[in-house]
């Protein structure tokens, strides 16, 4: 349940630690919960969360080497070069090594690729309108510098 309020019991329990004040709690939360919605929803597209990653990072920056993709899709190098393959062999991306520095693995959209990702878009859109459902964008634009902010501090660490 999402509501923050607190019960006489749960006052009475622990007056130093309610898990609806912890900031985490939420962020796990609605991450698994998201998660879970963006799996149903992207299957729909024939994706998977991990590929819609990797197309949409490779989508934005026109093409993105593997370790690119890893760092800006939070993901493992050896788990993006599995899955950059498994969607090279879907036709939907190819990869060249790059002209600067041969050792390194570039990924492109192809055409399908691009169509995948419009595809995929236009659902996750609807995630996105429902999740943020009641917000103006000036919550959402505080609520994405306020998260970027935690991200910058736990990285110091």
């Amino acid at each position: 349940m999402s509501t923050q309020k607190k019960t006489t019991e749960d006052r009475d329990t622990d007056p130093a630690f309610h898990r609806e004040e912890f900031p985490f709690y939420w962020i796990v939360n609605v991450y698994a919960r998201y998660t879970q919605i963006m799996e149903i929803t992207l299957k729909k597209a024939q994706l998977d969360v991990s590929g819609f990653r990797v197309l949409m990072v490779t989508h934005q920056y026109g093409k993105a080497s593997i370790s690119q993709i890893a760092e800006y899709a939070m993901a493992k190098m050896p788990t993006v070069t599995k899955i950059v393959g498994r969607l090279r062999d879907d036709g939907l991306v190819t990869t060249a090594s790059s002209e600067q520095d041969a050792r390194v693995t570039e990924v492109m959209l192809t055409d399908a690729g691009r169509q995948k990702v419009e595809e995929a878009m236009a659902q996750a859109s609807k995630v996105f309108e429902k999740g943020f459902k009641g917000m103006s964008s000036s919550q959402v634009a505080k609520m994405n510098l306020s998260l970027s902010k935690v991200l910058d501090n736990l990285n110091e660490l």
